[in-house]
C-alpha cells in the first residue's frame, strides 16, 4: 500500500531518492573530463566508447528515474544496474590498463561500481540487496586481481574493495533507517490522530449525558410542577454546557472552587431528592476551576443516576478534607434498590463523566453497590486540594 500523501515516509523516500539521484550526477561530471584521455590510452577504443557510453546512460537513466519517481529505484531498475557495472568491470580487465585502474578517471570501473553500491538504497528486501552487493565485490575481485604484484600491491587492492564493501552497506542501512523513521512519525501521526477522534468522542458524550438525562426526567408526567421546575433550572445549566462545547469555549461552573461550596451548590439543585449535605468538613479546601467544573459534572451524573434508578428513601452527600491536610472525599451515598456494581456494568454517566473524567484531575471514583443495600461513590483526590489559607 502507498503511503499516505504528505507522510513523513514519502519524504524519506524522496531524500534517498535525490541522494541517488546527485551521486549519480556527480559521478558523470567527474568521469566526463577524462574521456579523451581513455580512448587515447586504450588499444580498445571501441570498447571504451561503448563502456563510456553505458555508463553514462546507466548513471542519468537511474537518477532520472529516482528525480521522476521520487523514490529510490527499486529492484528491478537496481539489478539491471548491476548487472551493467559488473559487465563493465569484466570489459575493463581489457580495456584498462593495471597500472591506471587505480586513482584515475581513465578506469572508472571502480568509482562506477561505488556508485552503483551507493544506489541500491531501493532495494528493500536483505537477499536481494546482499546478492546484489556480492555480485559486485565478485566482479571487483577480477577486475583488481590482474593489479597486485606481490605484497607490496595488496593493500591497494583490498582498500578498494573494502571501499565497496564499508560504503555500500553503509548507505543501505542508513536509508533503511531513515524510511523506517518516517513509518514511525506516520504511525505516530495516525495514532494520535485516532486519539484525538475518540477524545473528541468522549467529549461529545460528556457534553450530552447529563443534558439527555434531565430531558428524560422532564418527559415524566408525574413528576410535580416544582419538581420540573426545578429541572429545568438543571437544563439550562446542561444547555449552556453544550453551547460551550460546540463553540469550544471553556465553561467552569460559575466562580465557585471551594469544594464545600460546590457541593452544596449540586445538592441545591436537586432539593426535589430527599437529599442531605453535610460538607462542613471541606470548608476552604480550594479547588483548580477545571476540577470544581469536573467534579460537579461528576455529582449531577451520579444524583442523575439516583434520581432515575434508585428508588431512594434518603440520599447523603458528605464532603470533607482528610485529616492530613493533604487531599479531600466527597461521598454519595443512597439507601436505594442497589445494582451490581461491576465496571464493565457502567453506563456512559459512570464510566466516563464520573470515573474516566475525574481520572484525568487525579481523582479516583469507587463505587459500590449491591442490590436491595444501596450505592456508595467515592471521590477521593491525594494532594489536588489547597487550603485557602495557604493559597492567599
Amino acid at each position: 500500500m502507498p503511503p499516505p500523501t504528505g507522510s513523513t515516509r514519502i519524504e524519506a523516500l524522496r531524500l534517498a531518492a535525490f541522494f541517488v539521484a546527485g551521486i549519480r550526477l556527480a559521478t558523470v561530471v567527474q568521469m566526463a573530463p577524462s574521456v579523451p584521455y581513455a580512448l587515447e590510452g586504450t588499444e580498445f577504443p571501441v570498447l571504451v566508447a561503448v563502456s563510456w557510453g553505458s555508463a553514462l546512460a546507466m548513471l542519468v537513466g537511474i537518477a532520472v528515474v529516482a528525480i521522476v519517481r521520487r523514490t529510490p529505484p527499486g529492484a528491478r531498475f537496481e539489478t539491471v544496474d548491476v548487472a551493467v557495472a559488473v559487465g563493465l568491470l569484466v570489459v575493463g580487465t581489457w580495456t584498462v590498463p593495471p597500472d591506471l585502474r587505480f586513482g584515475t578517471w581513465e578506469g572508472f570501473q571502480l568509482a562506477y561500481a561505488v556508485c552503483v553500491a551507493c544506489s541500491l538504497a531501493g532495494v528493500r528486501r536483505r537477499e536481494t540487496w546482499a546478492a546484489l552487493m556480492l555480485a559486485l565485490a565478485a566482479a571487483e575481485v577480477l577486475y583488481l586481481a590482474p593489479t597486485v604484484d606481490g605484497v607490496r600491491d595488496l593493500p591497494t587492492a583490498v582498500g578498494n574493495l573494502f571501499t565497496l564493501l564499508a560504503v555500500g552497506p553503509l548507505t543501505w542501512v542508513s536509508t533503511r533507517v531513515v524510511i523506517r523513521i518516517g513509518d514511525k512519525a506516520d504511525e505516530a501521526r495516525a495514532y494520535a490522530a485516532r486519539i484525538a477522534r475518540e477524545e473528541e468522542e468522549r467529549r461529545a458524550r460528556l457534553a450530552v449525558h447529563n443534558g439527555t438525562a434531565l430531558l428524560r426526567l422532564l418527559a415524566d408526567e408525574s413528576a410535580d410542577e416544582a419538581t420540573r421546575a426545578r429541572l429545568r433550572v438543571q437544563a439550562e445549566t446542561e444547555v449552556n454546557r453544550m453551547r460551550a462545547y460546540l463553540s469550544g469555549t471553556p465553561r467552569v461552573d460559575g466562580d465557585q472552587t471551594d469544594l464545600a461550596a460546590v457541593v452544596s451548590a449540586i445538592g441545591a439543585e436537586h432539593a426535589d431528592m430527599p437529599l442531605t449535605v453535610v460538607a462542613d468538613l471541606a470548608v476552604g479546601v480550594r479547588l483548580e476551576p477545571g476540577l470544581a467544573a469536573d467534579l460537579a459534572a461528576a455529582l449531577r451524573s451520579l444524583l442523575l443516576n439516583v434520581h432515575q434508578h434508585a428508588e431512594a428513601g434518603q440520599v447523603v452527600i458528605h464532603a470533607e478534607e482528610s485529616a492530613d491536610g493533604g487531599g479531600w472525599a466527597v461521598t454519595v451515598h443512597d439507601d436505594g434498590i442497589g445494582f451490581h456494581a461491576a465496571p464493565e456494568s457502567f453506563g456512559v454517566g459512570l464510566r466516563q463523566v464520573v470515573v474516566d473524567q475525574l481520572a484525568t484531575r487525579g481523582v479516583t471514583a469507587e463505587i459500590t453497590s449491591m442490590p436491595g443495600l444501596g450505592t456508595t461513590a467515592v471521590l477521593h483526590a491525594r494532594y489536588a486540594a489547597v487550603r485557602g489559607e495557604e493559597a492567599r
